[in-house]
């Protein structure tokens, strides 16, 4: 088996990861269309009920559809100057930053689909002219916050396999041959 072509897995989350940062462009430009009309409204004396609520709405849902996209494509601002430091304890230092962020990752996720779920129970609408069922914007924050998630444990199970593949070729290399 060829070990440098991605696996099925890992194409198939590449291709997930692609797919949220097409929503995210498309959340924006929806934003965008949302704003144009209401400006093109108030021009005419008419109004957008509820459309700074919906920008709103498309710029949460943006945020939050890029991060894995994002995240995968190295794009996210990261402090490297402690990891960087620790030299060939870097990957243990790198696994570490990556499961304290799919920790933290994963509370924000945890706790988005649970306002969402809430929301969708008790009925709640946004307080503006529109009434917009909370539980929509707040569960695409939710599947978002999730492809975060699984992007940033994607990342640390492909930097654990590294890690073990380096340590069996360290320790498992040709060994010289004893004579009894």
């Amino acid at each position: 088996m060829n070990t440098t072509s991605p696996s099925r897995a890992a194409r198939w989350l590449e291709k997930l990861y692609r797919a949220f940062g097409y929503l995210a462009a498309l959340s924006i430009f929806v934003m965008l269309v949302v704003i144009v009309i209401q400006v093109v409204l108030r021009w005419s004396g008419m109004t957008f009920p509820g459309a700074t609520n919906y920008a709103g709405y498309l710029m949460g849902t943006s945020t939050f559809l890029a991060l894995a996209y994002t995240f995968h494509e190295g794009g996210h601002i990261r402090v490297g100057l402690l990891v960087e430091r620790l030299g060939r304890f870097r990957p243990i230092g790198e696994l570490w930053c990556l499961l304290v962020a799919s920790a933290i990752a994963g509370f924000i996720t945890w706790h988005a689909f649970d306002a969402a779920y809430w929301s969708y129970q008790f009925g709640d609408v946004s307080s503006g002219q529109d009434a917009m069922p909370l539980w929509l914007p707040q569960s695409l924050l939710a599947i978002g916050s999730s492809a975060f998630t699984l992007s940033i444990l994607d990342h640390f199970t492909r930097t654990l396999a590294t890690l073990i593949r380096s340590a069996k070729a360290n320790n498992h290399g040709p060994h010289p041959v004893r004579s009894h």
